[in-house]
């Protein structure tokens, strides 16, 4: 990201002043990173309407509910409001998937925003002309709808921002091609939301009631929306990309179905084994049963199904052995819940003020983006720790952090000190949900780069946000268990003091729990080495474009077909030979000829190339 780049540009710059040091790292970052073409005119606009939509509405819709519900219950409220956002999260891995690999992110964006029109004018239609009775029979479709179109737009219109500002000059692998390489979008990404929130604090639409809000947000949505599709001529659309996830599912029913076949032997037991191993990377022994999708059982006949490729198991383990990790973010997810529900709807019933509410969810975010900065920085700083070591104890910092917002919650609950405090008593809380947030959420996010393989490093924030969708449910699940003890129809009758309590006994209980699964992913069969890592991922490039050239002619000597899951990833890694230019070998289409061994022995040569030079630059770096 950028900010690595400022680090090491600002110490190469020894005989200039450093105020000369400043100007000129201001004006290179300026150069390389603010970068303006015609169709982002085009897009600024629809991301402004969407950060509106984001910040006067979904983020604060527990009371936008309230306040348009006189004789509300306030458990259905939380029920309702946890179910919205959980469900767009689980949904965003899905829409982001079908945008890459499907319909492509323009029409993604289009049909993303024109639902959000519709469920806006839902919205509307379903208070009418009386403020203080909400049709549900219009509401929860219209909610539905706005569901939808958040899941697809959360990180698909980013990613088209991606695309319009990546550079054309530079040649690249499809699969790096695709990745969502933010340094280009940020300053305009950030900037835009930046005005909105301003816009949402100080503007008229924090006063406005919820039907006229919706009129209003469908309005400048679709006037944007408009703009958006005006553009389309000086837009750049990427193309789609294999489907990264089209082999897990048949992973794990092959491994399921062959639980009980002994392991081979010998490495020739494995399906398309290059490595000689007789154990699939990474060795995680409570993984070890997904080795048997790979196992051959004698002679493939025409028509039965082929094993899984040793590539393709050892792809399913690295997301696997993430499981742990993930399950540690439950009750931070739980907490994070309470703070888009309870947080919010007592410092509504505290100021009675939209603009309190709205106030507190920028300076939660606000707080959250600082700290990912900061945090950022500073692993960078520590060159001689482990990068990856660094990131689990930045997420185990956050986890503490967790703990503290709950009590911090517990401490200024309006149950226990009346409804005469300061709403700004509520600050706290606030600031330690965003430090926790920028802490353990883009940790999560880091480390899961570090662990996967470049084709999938686009979905890291959908993962962190499934996370994220999964603790909303569970509040719904805490919600009912504790219905009637400490959840009661009015908030000013529940004790949400008490469950904060439990909160913070669960983050406790979470935070050790955590410690000692960091003790695993602290062990070499975790970690993954940062430089061979690059070897890894660039050999099993290598050994796809085999199977490219070399498996047709072998399925033509079974006689079998090119169908099933085997031909798909035949036909993705055709489609990377295609367009990959390598800087040894040139264009793939070209050396068709060349032997299978020459082709992958000057592929190595090309990689370990590059390796050495990267080498290289990291010590003149430590040597200025």
């Amino acid at each position: 990201m950028y900010r690595q780049w400022c680090i090491q540009n600002f110490f190469t710059m020894d005989s200039q002043s450093p105020a000369m040091k400043l100007v000129q790292l201001f004006r290179e970052w300026r150069r390389d990173y603010v970068v303006f073409t015609k169709s982002i005119v085009f897009i600024l606009g629809l991301i402004f309407s969407y950060k509106l939509v984001e910040k006067t509405f979904l983020n604060i819709l527990i009371t936008r509910l309230t306040n348009a519900w006189v004789n509300y219950d306030f458990r259905r409220a939380v029920v309702v409001v946890n179910l919205q956002e959980g469900s767009a999260a689980l949904l965003v891995v899905f829409f982001a998937c079908v945008a890459d690999v499907r319909s492509g992110r323009f029409k993604m964006a289009v049909f993303s925003t024109a639902v959000c029109i519709i469920g806006l004018s839902l919205n509307a239609l379903a208070v009418g002309n009386n403020e203080q009775r909400l049709n549900f029979r219009l509401f929860y479709p219209a909610l539905g709808l706005m569901t939808l179109a958040q899941a697809a737009q959360t990180f698909t219109l980013r990613a088209f921002l991606d695309d319009q500002l990546r550079p054309r000059d530079v040649i690249v692998a499809p699969t790096a091609t695709h990745l969502a390489d933010g340094r280009r979008s940020m300053f305009w990404w950030y900037s835009v939301a930046f005005v909105a929130a301003i816009f949402a604090q100080f503007g008229p639409l924090a006063d406005y009631k919820f039907r006229k809000l919706a009129i209003v947000l469908a309005a400048m949505m679709g006037s944007c929306f408009l703009l958006f599709l005006l553009g389309a001529k000086y837009y750049v659309f990427a193309s789609t990309v294999p489907n990264p996830f089209r082999g897990v599912g048949f992973v794990l029913v092959k491994a399921v179905a062959k639980r009980k076949v002994e392991y081979p032997l010998t490495p020739e037991g494995l399906f398309h084994n290059f490595n000689s191993d007789l154990h699939i990377p990474p060795r995680v022994p409570w993984l070890r049963w997904v080795d048997r999708a790979a196992i051959v059982q004698g002679a493939i006949q025409p028509g039965e199904a082929v094993p899984s490729t040793v590539e393709q198991v050892r792809r399913v383990k690295l997301l696997l052995k993430m499981l742990p990790l993930w399950s540690c973010f439950l009750t931070l997810s739980l907490v994070a819940a309470s703070g888009s529900t309870f947080f919010l709807e007592e410092a509504f019933s505290l100021g009675g003020n939209i603009r309190h509410v709205i106030f507190f969810a920028n300076l939660q975010k606000f707080t959250e983006v600082v700290v990912s900065v900061i945090s950022y920085y500073t692993i960078e700083r520590l060159k001689s720790y482990s990068e990856q070591k660094m990131e689990l104890v930045r997420i185990g910092i956050g986890m503490s952090c967790c703990a503290l917002c709950c009590m911090a919650a517990w401490a200024t609950s309006p149950r226990l000190h009346g409804t005469g405090m300061s709403v700004y008593w509520l600050t706290l809380r606030y600031l330690l949900l965003g430090i926790t947030q920028g802490l353990a959420g883009d940790g999560l996010e880091l480390f899961y780069k570090s662990q996967v393989l470049e084709s999938l490093f686009r979905f890291g924030p959908p993962f962190v946000e499934i996370m994220m969708g999964v603790g909303r449910y569970l509040s719904i699940v805490c919600v009912f268990v504790f219905s009637g003890k400490w959840f009661q129809k009015d908030l000013e009758d529940s004790r949400v003091d008490k469950y904060y309590i439990f909160l913070g006994c669960l983050s406790v209980g979470n935070f050790v729990a955590y410690c000692l699964a960091v003790r695993w992913y602290g062990d070499d069969d975790f970690l993954v080495d940062e430089d061979m890592g690059i070897v890894e991922q660039m050999l099993a490039e290598i050994e796809g474009r085999q199977r490219a050239l070399s498996e047709p002619g072998e399925r033509r000597m079974r006689g079998e077909d090119n169908r099933g899951e085997s031909s798909a990833s035949v036909s993705g890694f055709r489609q990377e030979a295609e367009v990959y230019e390598d800087p040894l070998l040139g264009s793939s289409e070209s050396n068709k000829n060349i032997s299978t061994y020459n082709y992958v022995l000057m592929r190595a040569v090309t990689v370990f190339s590059r390796l050495n030079s990267r080498a290289a630059r990291r010590r003149q770096l430590k040597d200025q």
